[in-house]
């Protein structure tokens, strides 16, 4: 037998590849020109919203739903279903300890049957640690901070403690919508 055939293999097939016909020219110029390097990530990191004066408490979700380091993924995702979020704190004595997203209950799943990652612990699977901000932190600051870091929320805290979230989602309402 042929090398890679095996004793049961097949012979490969010839499959005919369609030829472009030699005056099909694309004269649309491209976005970007070939010989320059795309938009950088780091020139999208320095683009901030225009300060109208906006504070996160203005646009926050007041309260945290959350869940305990060992709540099963089940039941996290339950409460992402019912309450109709993307994220749930988890917390540890009072304090925020990491975040559950929609992405972690996904990447979860993976390499294991439903049932595995149904029984798996909020705490193992979460995102540890939470990016906060103060509920008196101007909008802007607060997009620039998301966008910096490439998160999606940031858990709004006053005197220390957490106190709601506030989402991308929130400022494309904000800055879009209205």
């Amino acid at each position: 037998t042929e090398f890679g055939q095996g004793a049961s293999g097949q012979p490969p097939v010839r499959i005919e590849h369609p030829i472009l016909p030699k005056g099909d020219i694309h004269t649309t110029p491209h976005p970007y020109p070939m010989s320059e390097p795309l938009p950088g990530i780091a020139e999208a990191e320095a683009i901030t919203i225009a300060d109208d004066g906006t504070k996160v408490k203005d646009l926050m979700h007041r309260g945290i739903i959350a869940c305990a380091l060992n709540d099963t993924v089940a039941q996290v995702a339950k409460l992402m279903i019912d309450k109709e979020i993307h994220a749930v704190v988890v917390m540890d004595g009072g304090k925020a300890a990491g975040v559950v997203s929609q992405t972690d209950l996904v990447l979860a799943r993976q390499g294991r049957s439903p049932e595995e990652a149904r029984a798996l612990l909020a705490g193992a699977i979460m995102t540890p640690g939470c990016a906060t901000c103060d509920a008196d932190m101007l909008l802007s600051e607060a997009v620039s901070l998301m966008t910096g870091r490439r998160m999606h929320r940031l858990v709004v805290t006053e005197n220390d403690q957490p106190t709601g979230v506030i989402s991308m989602t929130d400022v494309v309402r904000k800055l879009i919508v209205e």
